[in-house]
């Protein structure tokens, strides 16, 4: 065997292993903030079908087999809605898809409707609140990924009187009272109470 065919037997194949050690060996680019936040259409769309509803949302009921049933309903303090002919029915905590077999087992029963067909969306999500020194206090449209400092911006900004390292949030879950101290980074949930104080000086 010559020189040059025992390189091209020996030398190539080791070759061809150290470049896909080495490739096997190069670090990955790191995943971006916009590829960590934004899911997936998939993702967004099973979040909204296991979205659960509390009071302050507002949902769509279309009754397909009887146009004249659908409305939309805001689901009040105790949790409940009242659809037409259907009396008031709770909906706390279900999603979607549990409202809408519910309200069919509802219709069915009740003997308006043989055979149900509906759907119910959701609307609007429940607000938030600013309460204290902001020029404009009450509830505003919930925007996703909001915080602390874009909801007071959203409620007219501070007022003159306004303490901003005690502002402290109540969270929607939370018990009456349950507050806490948090920041202007800090993010804001549906639901949450937003309570700006007075500075004391």
């Amino acid at each position: 065997m010559n020189l040059t065919s025992f390189l091209s037997r020996c030398v190539g194949p080791l070759l061809v292993a150290m470049a896909l050690a080495l490739g096997a060996c190069d670090p990955q680019p790191p995943m971006s903030t916009t590829t960590i936040q934004q899911p997936s259409q998939g993702t967004q769309n099973l979040r909204l079908g296991e979205y659960r509803v509390a009071p302050g949302d507002r949902l769509r009921v279309v009754v397909l087999s009887d146009t004249e049933l659908s409305g939309e309903y805001e689901v009040d303090s105790t949790g409940m809605i009242a659809p037409r002919m259907a009396g008031r029915v709770v909906v706390l905590g279900m999603t979607m898809p549990e409202i809408e077999v519910m309200l069919a087992d509802r219709y069915r029963s009740g003997g308006y409707l043989r055979n149900p067909r509906m759907s119910v969306d959701l609307v609007s999500r429940r607000p938030f609140y600013i309460i204290g020194e902001v020029s404009r206090p009450g509830s505003f449209p919930y925007v996703s990924g909001i915080n602390v400092v874009q909801a007071i911006a959203i409620a007219g900004g501070y007022t003159r009187r306004a303490s901003k390292t005690r502002i402290t949030i109540q969270r929607f879950n939370a018990q009456q009272g349950q507050e806490e101290t948090v920041t202007e980074d800090s993010p804001v949930g549906l639901g949450d109470i937003i309570r700006v104080p007075e500075r004391w000086f």
